[in-house]
Parts: structure tokens; sequence; C-alpha cells
């Protein structure tokens, strides 16, 4: 083993694997930097290209485009509040708030040193204890992933600092947003209402990008008319890089905790590095001496995040490598290429085709040093884009959420329930119910709806379902786990109310009941699902009635407590606010209706050239005039060839044009 990792290594730092290395790792930082094309796509895209190469070639290649891939979509996540995959959501809630602060470098660096760190530490244990660790992968059976998908549920007593019932209750929301679509386990089909291309359920891309980036382009660039999306000045320097490089340094039981959680999350096939980097984030909440200061910017979250999630690539194809199983979707990807070079996972690929293994293996490892360095030069680069005016850059931006929400399904509906989800998150974050509990809901719907059904199969068959749920020692320890967190912010809580401020203690002086308001919808969208799933089979009903039942609990306890202790908000500050929002929102929505009848490219060069001159703030003269048609000719015109031409997705012609 140890011959066949240093054979590995000399061979990935051949000049040419190391070309293909830097080369892969650097598509991979363009696709996860842009919402929506995740390191998924960006493998399926680039596999053929590998076909006629030599295996080893192709597949560092394609480690370099996986490692880039889970490192940037902390970009996006810190730039502009949007996750660029899943696994990046824990990154937003420090990233951002550290770019509003004028921090966006330090953020970025971190996110960079911290996915070189967490990449490293999978890595070698990767390469040191593949065979041994698979096993473990074998244990998590249906009780297991319901309990992993519980305890990450848990982790919304973290994110809900503010009030734990509207944490759980848009939670709830979220799972009940989950099982739209076709039951993956009975076959029925619920929560469509009419619309067969809900079958497949609701796009988690279009999900993210409607929850957090539409609600901060209405409220701050559109609504307040704020002139860029940093409130601060950004100054990178060299000095804050190397900085915060040493201070990250002195966090090394952070960093490494947070990867073996990723690392242990990826070896478990299917949980993703979504589960990986909340979980991290929550164990990092809750160990840390000021964890007050989480959710407001602290490099020490964004750490724990994105090293969790970098490690949980790695840790995703030991199952893979030994056992044939992809821990992750990207992982299938890998294990088709695998495949299509004529290696077979399991024992023969480590003595039949060793070489070409350990070199794969070292390819991972080294386009981790790469991630480092393009990373935090980067952060020059990155930290200065959201300083462009927000007349030029939002709406770039709102264009990329509408092709990355467009480009996973080629659906359009995928963009109108982005722009619905956008709308329903902006009034979220106007009544105090933050959404990230309602997308990690959202998330883990899938993971707990399997596992109970599975379980409650199984269980039911050998005569105890309850004891078959909590009999294996993992299901113990998650059990545990699920306890510990749930209770923690209760003892956090009596630990810390001498010195913080609670929300009970802030001030309201509007007119709108936001927890009255908020429960009526819930027993609302309760009662809707109720009679929509009233004909479905027991296994295609038992996940959403459980939800469905807590959910109208937590509605009626949210309507009584706005009844006894109303705290009374405004959505909108004046007037003016409510009229930008809502003239932005309508252009948003003539834009993607205006692509239905005319295509894509008609419709972004009228929407661009509109919504540049809507937020520019100089007088409409023939000079501003013509820069808006020149940008929006120019961004228009790379955005169908980048999308169109290089990555193959087949934009709309429209209705008009359609022969």
């Amino acid at each position: 083993m140890t011959e066949g990792i240093i054979n590995g290594l000399f061979h990935a730092l051949e000049a040419w694997n190391l070309l293909l290395i830097v080369f892969g790792t650097l598509l991979g930082i363009i696709f996860g930097s842009m919402p929506g094309l995740t390191a998924t796509m960006g493998l399926a895209l680039l596999v053929p290209f590998t076909f006629g190469m030599e295996p080893a070639a192709g597949l560092i290649m394609l480690a370099g485009i996986y490692v880039g891939a889970m490192y940037a979509d902390a970009i996006p996540a810190i730039l502009i509040n949007t996750p660029g995959t899943p696994a990046a959501i824990a990154t937003t809630f420090d990233g951002f708030p550290l770019a509003q602060k004028g921090k966006a470098q330090e953020a970025l660096v971190t996110a960079a040193f911290a996915s070189f760190i967490g990449s490293i530490v999978a890595n070698i244990v990767l390469a040191t204890l593949a065979e041994p660790l698979a096993e473990l992968s074998l244990k998590f059976g249906p009780p297991e992933y319901f309990w992993l998908g519980v305890f990450g549920l848990t982790i919304i007593s973290v994110l809900s600092s503010g009030s734990l019932l509207k944490g759980y209750l848009t939670g709830l929301l979220g799972l009940i947003l989950s099982a739209v679509g076709m039951a993956s386990l009975s076959g029925d089909v619920r929560l469509t209402f009419g619309f067969p291309e809900l079958q497949s359920g609701i796009s988690l891309a279009g999900a993210l990008i409607g929850f957090f980036c539409l609600p901060e382009i209405l409220s701050t660039i559109i609504g307040k008319g704020q002139e860029t999306y940093t409130g601060e000045k950004i100054r990178p320097s060299i000095k804050i890089l190397f900085d915060t490089i040493f201070v990250l340094i002195k966090m090394p039981f952070l960093l490494l905790r947070s990867a073996l959680i990723g690392l242990v999350v990826g070896i478990a096939p299917g949980a993703g590095g979504n589960i990986a980097s909340m979980v991290s984030y929550s164990e990092a909440t809750r160990w840390d001496k000021n964890p007050e200061e989480f959710g407001k910017g602290t490099i020490r979250g964004v750490a724990a995040s994105e090293a969790a999630n970098s490690a949980m690539a790695p840790g995703s194809l030991i199952p893979l490598l030994t056992l044939g199983i992809p821990g992750s979707p990207p992982a299938a990807i890998i294990l088709g290429a695998l495949m299509l070079h004529g290696m077979q996972p399991g024992v023969e690929l480590f003595s039949t085709h060793g070489g070409i293994t350990y070199t794969f293996m070292m390819g991972l490892f080294v386009a981790a040093f790469a991630i480092l360095i393009f990373g935090s030069l980067g952060s020059f680069l990155f930290s200065r884009l959201i300083t462009i005016p927000a007349k030029s850059l939002a709406p770039v931006i709102l264009l990329m959420t509408v092709l990355g929400s467009y480009a996973i399904r080629n659906n359009l509906l995928d963009v109108w329930v982005m722009l619905i989800f956008g709308g329903i998150g902006f009034f979220l974050n106007k009544l105090s119910y933050h959404p990230a509990p309602l997308v990690l809901g959202f998330i883990l719907g899938p993971y707990i709806e399997e596992g109970l059904v599975q379980s409650t199969m199984i269980g039911g068959a050998k005569g105890g379902v309850v004891l078959y749920m909590i009999s294996s020692p993992i299901s113990i320890a998650l059990i545990g786990l699920c306890v510990i967190t749930a209770l923690w912010p209760i003892v956090f809580r009596n630990r810390t109310s001498k010195n913080q401020t609670t929300e009970d203690q802030k001030t309201y002086d509007g007119n709108i009941n936001a927890d009255v308001v908020m429960g009526i919808i819930t027993l609302c969208i309760t009662a809707i699902v109720a009679w929509s799933i009233r004909d479905l089979s027991f296994y295609g009903v038992l996940f959403v009635n459980f939800c469905v039942v807590c959910t109208a609990i937590l509605g009626m306890i949210i309507t009584l407590k706005g009844m006894f202790s109303p705290k009374r908000i405004k959505i909108f500050d004046h007037a003016l606010e409510q009229k930008r929002v809502i003239s932005g929102f309508l252009i948003i929505t003539g834009f993607i209706l205006f692509i239905q009848f005319l295509g894509f490219f008609i419709s972004s060069l009228i929407f661009i050239t509109i919504m540049h001159s809507y937020l520019n703030k100089d007088k409409m003269n023939a000079r501003n005039a013509l820069l808006s048609v020149c940008q929006s000719t120019l961004i228009t015109t790379l955005a169908y060839y980048l999308f169109s031409k290089l990555l193959l997705v087949p934009l709309p012609t429209g209705i008009l044009f359609n022969s």
C-alpha cells in the first residue's frame, strides 16, 4: 500500500498529469461557482472527454473537477448569499454576513484553507484506511438513515437562536415540500396539483436560489436601493490573506473535527455534503466558547462548513472504490467513468489496477493544494466582484439565477418555482422566519421518509417497528445525539441569559401580527395537504401525515402565541420601498414570461436593459441608454454561448419562433 501511494503521487506530479489536475480544478471552480451548476453536472458533461485519454489521466482530471466544485460553491454563498450547491447552505450563515461587513476576502480565504485541510485529512484516510472504513457504510440501514436525517433536522435548534418554535415550524413546512412528487417507495403521486412536471419533485437548485438569493436582491438592491452588494468597502491585501490563515492555524481542533464529520458522513452512501456541512456547523456552534457569534459573521462558521463539505468528497469515494457503492451523486458519475475504462470497484481495483487507483487518489490530494492556491489568490478578484455597482451586477446575477434554475432539468417550471420561492423567502425574512430551516427540512425530507417507510416495512415483518428502529448501536448513538442537540439551546439559554438579548426583548412597531399571519397560513397549508392525500396508500401518506399533524400543532401554538403575545412588524419601511420591490418583482416575472414567448436570447436582452435602467439612479440620457444596450448585448451573448454551445443546455427559443 505504501509503495502504491508513493508511486501514485509521483505519477500525479508528472507534468501532463499535473496540468490535467490544474485544468480540472479550474473547470470545477467554474461549475461550482455558478448557482445551479453542480459538481455532478460538471462531471457528467466532461466524462465523455476522458474516453480518449489514458485511464489515469482521465480520472485525475475528474478528480480535479470534483475537488474544485466542492470548494467553489462557497464563492456565491459568501458573496451573494446563494449556495452554489446544497452543501454550501451552512456557508451562507456566516460567509454572507462577513462579506456585508467588508470581510469578503477573509471569508473566501477561510473557505479555501478549510477546504484544503478537509480534503487533505479525508484523502489521507482514503489512501490508508479505505477498506476497513468501507465496512462501516454497510452497517447503515433504514433505521440509521432515518435517525441521521432526524439528527440533521435537530440542527434547526442551532439555526433558530431567536425562536425554536419558528425554526421547527418552517423546518416542518420544508419536510412537506420535500414530499411533492412521486413517492420513491410506494409510487404514489403527491401534491403536484395537476402539474405533471412536479412528479419528479421540486428542483433543489430552484429552491436554494429562490429562498437565498432572490430575497436579498429584492430587499437590499431593489427595495432599499443599495448601490453595491456590500455595505462596507472591501480592500483585499496580502496581509489579510496571511493573517486569516494564521488565525485558522490556531483552530486545529475545529478543522480536524469538521473534516472527520465530513468524512464519516461521506462514507454513508447517499448522505452528501449538505448533511455533512450542517452537522459540522452545528457541532462547531455547540462547542465554541462564543456561540452567539455564529450566524453574525465569524470565520469559524465558514471553516466548519467548508472543511466538512470538502472532506465529504473523498469520504464518498471510500465505499465506491472498495464496494462499488457511490457515496454521493458525483461519486456515481466517477463510478461510471471507472467502469467505462474497464475497472471494476472492489479488491480487483487495488490489485489489478492499483497503479491507476492510487494515481487517482493522489490526484485528489494534489487538487487540494491547487484549491488552496487558486482560492487564496482568487480571493483578490472574487472579493471585488461585489463592489461592482448593483445596477450592473444585479441584472447579471438575476440572469444566472434563471439559467441556474433552468439548466438542471431544462424545465421552465423550475424557474417559476424559483420565482415563487423567492417571493415566499422575502416575506419569511420580513416576518422574522428565516428560510434556512425550511430548506434544511426540504433537503432532509427524502432521507427521513425513506428511512421511516423502509423501517416500518421491515420492522412490521419482524414483529416490532419501534424495536427495529432503536436496536442497533449506530441508531442508539444517533438518538443520543438528537436528544443532546435538541436540548442544547435550553442549556445554552440558561447559561447566557444574563448577557444575551433575546428576540422577546426586541422592539416591534408595525401593524402586522407576524405570528398570527404565519400560523393561519400554516393551518391553511396543512388543511390543503391533508385533503389532497386522502386517497393515497398507507406508505404513500405515512411520512406526510406525520408532518401534517406536527405542523398543524405548531401552527396552532404559533397562532395562540401571536394572540397573547403579539409582535407587530412592518413588511416595508416606507411606500417607496414597497413600490420598488413590487416593480422589481414584476420585471423579473415579465422576463420569465417573455422567455416562453420570445425565447431566452431576446428576452434576456430586453430584461437586462430594463433592469439596468431601473437600478440606474442617474438621469436617463442617450449615453446611459447606449451603455445599457451594449451591456445587455455582451452579457446575453456570453451567457448564451456558455450554456447553449459549451454546456449544451437547450435554451428556450420561444413559442413565437418554434417552427
